[in-house]
């Protein structure tokens, strides 16, 4: 598999490459992604650890122009329909809600999905992939339209695909897709000894 290198740098920090390069792209080139690269990157989600070993994390899969995709990108809002239908793939993210040993609610099924998808998106950074994780599309349709048991939590939509043009954007989501976004420093995020409001 060939890995593409088009990515920025970020950090200053020494971290690991997939994680410096990472960032959330709406412009998606005609590359597909081959099954033996989604394969690999739900390999890689498969790995992630979960509380109590639940691995309640589940995925929906659909391609460009195969079964349910128009049907998912009409659950999307307007505005993330309207760039997400370039990519190759959509992924629903799914969580089982409660835990299968006492059919309790499991309150970290989320939490642990976040990882799954964190190994994820570092193994498709790897590849030379992008990813963008949407909230803004309405989770009961989806349900509906898929069949999705009320066991699972729909939480988020992945659009994935490798990196494309950014002149193919609306001028809006252009300028917006040139820029990095910043992180908050280590100082308001971590808090030594004590907390510090």
């Amino acid at each position: 598999m060939m890995k593409t290198t088009l990515r920025t740098r970020r950090s200053t920090q020494d971290i690991l490459p997939a994680i410096n390069e990472r960032f959330s792209p709406r412009a998606f080139s005609d590359r597909e992604v081959t099954d033996e690269e989604l394969d690999l990157l739900f390999e890689a989600a498969r790995w992630a650890p979960s509380s109590m070993n639940e691995q309640p994390w589940r995925f929906l899969v659909v391609r460009k122009g195969g079964e349910g995709h128009g049907a998912l990108l009409s659950c999307l809002s307007p505005k993330n329909a309207s760039w997400a239908d370039k990519a190759p793939v959509l992924i629903v993210n799914m969580v089982m809600r409660d835990l299968s040993r006492n059919g309790q609610p499991n309150h970290h099924a989320r939490h642990d999905l976040g990882l799954a998808l964190g190994q994820f998106t570092a193994q498709a950074t790897e590849l030379g992939m992008g990813l963008h994780l949407l909230g803004g599309f309405n989770a009961e349709a989806t349900r509906q339209a898929f069949q999705i048991p009320e066991t699972l939590d729909i939480v988020c939509v992945t659009v994935l695909g490798f990196p494309g043009d950014p002149d193919q954007l609306p001028e809006d989501l252009r300028a917006r897709e040139l820029v990095r976004s910043a992180r908050k420093p280590l100082s308001e995020l971590v808090h030594k000894g004590r907390f510090h409001g």
